[in-house]
């Protein structure tokens, strides 16, 4: 348990670097919708305690202010910069506990430095129950965590009763959802579907090779993780690598790839209801045309210590010699493709990196994700949705997801407007989490810290 000394300290802390929860109005602002791609200009917001109580026109404040009961407000120059929600890491690691409490306060600010207020973790434990509540009442400074148990996967399952019993035990502890890695036996996967719909929590993650897709949206999986499953099915029945085991995600089957395929796989994804989290750029990061001296010098990398950062390099240098150029290009596009397919049939995407993952730094990667999903084809609009209305849809959350009255204050004031260029995303002059401002300068000084220590 965390003593309540160091909790003291770090609510002291959050007050020195942030503008608390109280009566605040930040103006002007011009605010931009995710749900209709509309930027309403040259307003006030007025966030009291943890939300949003009045948008109103700039020269109307002052009233509103007056006829209210919400006292003297923090006073925060708006800049005439554009808000948008708060944006979500769909597939986050959290740092074990036993890798000890300030390696996780970094990992949670590097989120909230660049927009990020909810995350859902991937890999999850008893202690991450604990953390949950620290980040909802902001006792830690941090985006809002969705949390899963332990992965149940080929070593942790080891019968279909076993696995049912493992459902049982993680909807007991609280655990958000379940998180599933490959090497599941089709039988034991049926056995987890089949309890966790039971009990109404949710499965999300990778699909196992004994399992397949068809199966996996069948049982109408939360989530399919890293378009895992995808490309053995984007192989043609004809190809001499048909019904081949795929390997890191498919990577051994990109010759036999046909893109064209994809529309239908989509449909089926639609018509299921099963939404997906690409992590594109985990996959464009390790096969992709970026050198890794260019990867190495991109935002955020100073975050990132020596040991990790060899780590990484290491990493990206052995995969990329193990396939030609040619099968990295035809994996990268055909990936592409998908991702483009889904979004075009009505497949809900969700943002998320796996971050921090192989050359993804936290909240970092989370642009560059929304990059390439640009590059993949989204419009600006449709990749922003990815990390506001659709995860708020994902959750059936009806306080996040849109900046308006009633709803949460996590939002994000940007210097341009992300619907022109969505690396805009990138050019934060504050973030609002749950009512607590914080400043740019407020950010630079949490960040300091950060690449003091390096991840």
């Amino acid at each position: 348990m965390i003593s309540s000394r160091k909790i003291l300290v770090l609510c002291l802390f959050m007050l020195s670097l942030s503008v608390q929860a109280g009566s605040v109005v930040i103006s002007p602002v011009n605010i931009v919708s995710p749900l209709t791609g509309e930027i309403v200009p040259d307003q006030a917001i007025l966030v009291v305690d943890q939300y949003i109580a009045k948008i109103v026109p700039v020269d109307q404040i002052d009233l509103v202010l007056e006829a209210g009961k919400s006292g003297v407000p923090q006073r925060i120059d708006g800049k005439s910069g554009y808000i948008i929600p708060g944006l979500s890491e769909m597939h986050a690691h959290v740092p074990s506990k036993r890798r000890g409490e300030q390696y996780a306060r970094d990992i949670l600010t590097l989120f909230l430095a660049n927009g990020v207020t909810t995350i859902r973790g991937m890999l999850g434990e008893r202690w991450h129950l604990e953390l949950r509540d620290l980040l909802k009442h902001q006792e830690w400074p941090g985006p809002l965590l969705v949390t899963s148990g332990p992965s149940f996967n080929g070593n942790s399952v080891s019968s279909p009763s076993q696995a049912a019993q493992r459902v049982r035990d993680q909807h007991a502890v609280g655990y958000d959802f379940l998180k599933l890695h490959p090497g599941l036996a089709a039988d034991e996967y049926a056995a987890i579907a089949r309890t966790a719909a039971g009990l109404g929590i949710p499965i999300a993650g990778h699909v196992s090779v004994e399992v397949g897709l068809d199966a996996t949206l069948e049982a109408q999986q939360a989530s399919i993780d890293h378009l895992d499953g995808y490309a053995q099915n984007l192989v043609p029945a004809g190809s001499d690598l048909h019904g081949v085991a795929p390997e890191f995600f498919g990577i051994n089957l990109s010759s036999a790839l046909d893109p064209d395929i994809a529309s239908h796989l989509a449909e089926s994804t639609a018509a299921a209801e099963v939404w997906n989290v690409p992590t594109q750029s985990l996959l464009e990061n390790i096969f992709g045309n970026s050198s890794v001296e260019t990867l190495l010098n991109r935002d955020g990398m100073r975050y990132a210590g020596s040991d990790l950062k060899q780590s990484w390099v290491g990493t990206v240098e052995r995969s990329r010699a193990a396939v030609s150029t040619a099968d990295q290009q035809k994996f990268i596009q055909s990936r592409r493709r998908l991702v483009f397919e889904l979004q075009q049939a009505g497949a809900g995407l969700l943002l998320g990196s796996d971050a921090p993952q192989i050359m993804n730094v936290p909240g970092f990667s989370v642009h560059e994700e929304l990059e390439f999903l640009v590059l993949a084809g989204l419009t600006p609009l449709q990749a922003l949705q990815s990390g506001t209305i659709n995860t708020a849809r994902f959750f059936g959350d009806k306080e996040r997801g849109l900046v308006s009255k009633d709803m949460l204050a996590d939002f994000v004031l940007l210097s341009d407007n992300p619907l022109i260029n969505i690396s805009a995303t990138r050019n934060i002059l504050g973030v609002m989490r749950g009512g607590h401002w914080y400043s740019r300068s407020a950010l630079d000084k949490l960040l300091a810290g950060v690449a003091g220590r390096g991840l």
